[in-house]
């Protein structure tokens, strides 16, 4: 009778192990696919120097292509994008979903291009995407975000801003 307690309580913990196995290397996969992904889309907005209506069409066109569907909340001074088949981004409002979202900041104050301070003004753009933590038979358990920020880009026009 002992063995076949000693042999039970074996069995749970390596089912336990094995549970624990898979959901990291699961969150490790989709979390690198995510990372390339944020990667991506940071290199097409310091390309086209910010998020101008092609640069967003093309992030669009990448995240469809490589089947990205998760959506998540963006925070109060970030701007989303609600379709991957619009190219303009909305103030973020709570409660809504985006597929991705975006704001910057200046490397001085004003971050106006008619202001005398701003020759040479960078701006740097903050990128969040998200991805979801799911396994099977229990669904979806966890959306995180992945966030990265542009190099500087020298601000040269009021159009540089989302």
């Amino acid at each position: 009778m002992k063995q076949a307690t000693t042999t039970s309580t074996m069995f749970k913990a390596i089912l336990a192990f094995t549970i624990l196995f898979a959901a990291f290397l699961a969150i490790a996969i989709v979390y690198n696919k995510a990372y390339k992904m944020k990667n991506e889309i940071i290199s097409i907005a310091e390309k086209y120097e910010g998020f101008n209506p092609t640069a967003v069409r093309i992030v669009n066109n990448y995240l469809k292509n490589n089947g990205y569907r998760t959506t998540g909340n963006c925070g109060a001074d970030e701007y989303g994008m609600r379709s991957l088949d619009d190219s303009r981004f909305e103030v973020a409002t709570p409660g809504q979903r985006y597929y991705y979202c975006a704001s910057y900041t200046c490397a001085t104050r004003g971050c106006s291009i008619t202001s005398e301070e701003s020759n040479g003004n960078k701006i740097y753009y903050n990128v969040k995407i998200f991805f979801k933590f799911n396994l099977p038979y229990l669904g979806e358990l966890f959306t995180f975000d992945v966030t990265g920020e542009t190099k500087g880009i020298i601000l040269y026009s009021e159009m540089q801003k989302l």
